[in-house]
């Protein structure tokens, strides 16, 4: 394996996990934080999946 094709690998790893993650908080009806100009907001995590399951 090329070492561009492990980074690609690993990549869309951190993006399952992410996604996984927000599911976990969503179904405990919890905030995620997130970086938004220049700050650190809590938005919610139902918001957050709907907005992914879109894109």
């Amino acid at each position: 394996m090329k070492k561009e094709s492990y980074s690609k690998l690993a990549l869309n790893a951190m993006h399952r996990a992410s996604k996984e993650a927000i599911e976990k908080a969503a179904n405990l009806d919890l905030k995620i934080p997130e970086w938004k100009d220049g700050k650190i907001v809590f938005v919610d995590a139902k918001e957050k999946l709907k907005k992914l399951s879109y894109s």
